[in-house]
């Protein structure tokens, strides 16, 4: 029966919260009714202990102190310690049934848990105590082992791993590292996880991705560098294994986490945490007493609050985010780990004017959104090709479009595909999650001589190490900053292969222009950072994969008056070493060149020119031709 204070509120008996505590123990694989793995109410001369959980051999292992509802099990430490302690138990759980305390006391302060551990949770922590040395005594490698080819740790890779050995060996658990794209996020967690190992600190690794072709990647570059450490990928409805690295999509393991234990994963690793869903995310960080480590490439001044939280790194005096480690895209490029690149800023006349149809004006924002004009995206590829013939060596270049719908990218893919009739069919191919096999296709483009261009939307944003991508081609708008370094970072690896040592963007959508991209890093040109703007703002960008023509969408035809566009202006800007533009050259093409002789030929269209007002029947005349 419930007791009840002055105020009215009930206060639970302390069997009831054992009856909550029965439950859970059962839900974390604990025979209850074995007294060789739970025994209850046992006394010593230190005292009474609730529950004495076992291990494999009938030995105390840890002790659980339970305390009714409306108790702070943590109040209750100094009595469970005394007991553990005269028991020789090594672990703590303290517990109302509602909330879950798990204390390793010997090692570091409690932590709250979403469950009890195991039997082999509880022996997997024991053993590598035993194992467990100073990661100081751990040496980086001096090389390692991928892509048929030793490599060397790069400095800075050397520095992450110096300042996570640091950050752990100090107690801290939560950790961000912020890499630029093509700086070897993926290597450099594979390294460190390879030395906590050796340091006797892990045993069983969760990795978190948001996109399975990125999980494809981590994947592959694990079982090279971590030979010997059997990974898997979990996704979709497969069912987890006994893998010593498990790497997971979020939802795939968030459907899941009712069958682990908080302390099956010893770390816990999550690359480009920004994307994820918070509370989804949030769950599953939440769930495992794990080492904890982010990853991510977004620029530190845009990674929001809650991420910084989550990974131990903000700052609520400065109300400011600091990661435990910063390798930004512009010291990648003066080290020279990575390619600088220069643009070329296309604008047609329907990017800049926009166009007029059946009496309704439609803005370049419009475009693939609420109208088609087959005519803009011909141009499109025309415009490509005639830069690309300019340039030497003469070559094909591997290039990344990305389009803004689905519809859009099949009909860009058919343009170069037109534009390049040799290779019948081949030589562009749109990838996205439409495609029938979108990893083949992925494969193909990356290690094949076709497709060289490859057309997406959302899919290719992240997660593709492509190192042969030359060329990125722009034709979707965005204001996303965080959007805007991913796409322009899949072109930033360099290649010994091709000799590449720069890349090029082509913005067909003014999207450099927007950023004021005339160095290696736009964001400060645009705004100063804010560490800590709301969670989810950075991507509030159109990503529509539709296919299909939706509702009122309007399909300008091949035929139509309206469907005709021409290049009015290019701009070429060079980006040097230190970031600064060296060369900047706007010329006028034929288009302006053919306003240029109309005006020297026709004295009403100069007056237009040249900014005069017209008189009400000049303006007639003028519209009637």
């Amino acid at each position: 029966m419930a007791t009840q204070d002055t105020t009215g509120k009930k206060f639970m008996r302390e069997t009831d919260a054992r009856i909550l505590i029965d439950r859970r123990l059962r839900e974390a694989d604990w025979d209850i009714e074995e007294k060789n793995q739970v025994s209850t109410e046992e006394t010593s001369q230190s005292g009474r202990a609730d529950y004495i959980l076992k291990d494999s051999r009938g030995r105390a292992i840890a002790v659980i102190e339970a305390k009714r509802f409306a108790v702070d099990p943590a109040s209750a430490k100094q009595q469970a310690l005394s007991y553990a302690e005269s028991i020789n138990a090594g672990f703590i759980f303290l517990s109302n049934g509602e909330e879950i305390y798990f204390w390793d006391y010997k090692y570091r302060p409690e932590q709250k848990v979403a469950t009890f551990f195991s039997q082999r949770d509880l022996e997997k922590i024991q053993t590598l105590r035993l194992e467990q040395k100073p990661l100081s005594v751990v040496p980086i490698p001096e090389k390692y082992y991928k892509g048929s080819e030793w490599r060397m740790p790069r400095p800075y890779q050397k520095e992450a791993m110096q300042i996570m050995d640091k950050a752990i060996e100090g107690g801290k658990r939560k950790m961000l590292l912020v890499m630029a794209t093509g700086t070897g996020k993926t290597d450099t967690i594979a390294l460190y996880l390879k030395r906590l190992f050796e340091a006797g600190l892990a045993n069983r690794v969760l990795f978190l991705v948001d996109r399975i072709q990125l999980g494809v990647q981590t994947k592959e570059v694990f079982d090279e560098i971590l030979e010997g450490y059997p990974s898997e990928l979990l996704y979709g409805g497969s069912q987890r294994k006994e893998s010593t690295i498990v790497i997971s999509t979020l939802q795939t393991l968030h459907s899941q986490l009712s069958n682990i234990t908080s302390g099956y994963f010893d770390v816990v690793i999550s690359d480009e945490a920004h994307r994820a869903i918070f509370g989804v995310y949030n769950s599953v960080l939440s769930h495992f007493d794990a080492i904890r480590i982010g990853m991510t490439a977004t620029p530190s001044g845009y990674v929001d609050r809650n991420t910084y939280k989550l990974f131990g790194c903000w700052n609520e005096t400065e109300q400011k985010g600091k990661p435990t480690f910063v390798y930004s895209i512009r010291r990648g490029v003066k080290d020279g780990f990575l390619a600088g690149y220069d643009i070329v800023q296309i604008d047609t006349k329907v990017s800049l004017e926009g166009v007029n149809f059946e009496g309704e004006d439609y803005s370049s924002e419009d475009l693939e959104r609420k109208i088609n004009i087959p005519a803009r995206n011909e141009q499109v590829v025309q415009a490509y090709f005639a830069e690309e013939e300019k340039r030497e060596p003469k070559k094909i270049r591997k290039a990344i479009v990305y389009a803004v719908t689905k519809r859009h990218a099949a009909q860009l893919a058919y343009y170069f595909n037109q534009a390049k009739p040799e290779y019948k069919g081949r030589f562009a191919e749109v990838i996205t999650s439409d495609t029938e096999d979108p990893r083949g296709a992925i494969r193909r483009f990356k290690l094949e001589e076709m497709p060289a261009i490859a057309v997406s939307v959302g899919m290719m944003d992240t997660g593709i190490d492509a190192p042969a991508v030359e060329n990125i081609i722009m034709v979707r708008p965005t204001r996303s900053p965080i959007l805007y370094q991913q796409m322009r970072g899949r072109g930033s690896r360099l290649d010994s292969r091709i000799n590449k040592k720069s890349f090029r963007i082509y913005d067909f959508a003014g999207v450099t222009k927007y950023f004021n991209d005339e160095s290696y890093n736009p964001y400060s040109e645009i705004a100063k950072a804010k560490a800590g703007i709301p969670w989810g703002t950075e991507i509030k960008d159109f990503v529509e994969e539709n296919i299909e023509v939706p509702a009122g969408f309007i399909q300008v035809a091949e035929t139509a008056q309206e469907n005709t566009d021409v290049v009015i202006k290019r701009a070429y800007i060079e980006i040097g070493a230190e970031g600064e533009k060296i060369d900047s050259d706007d010329y006028q093409t034929a288009w302006e060149r053919q306003v240029q002789e109309l005006a020297q030929a026709e004295p009403l269209v100069k007056k237009v020119k040249d900014g005069q007002e017209l008189s009400n029947d000049e303006s007639q005349i003028l519209a009637d031709r």
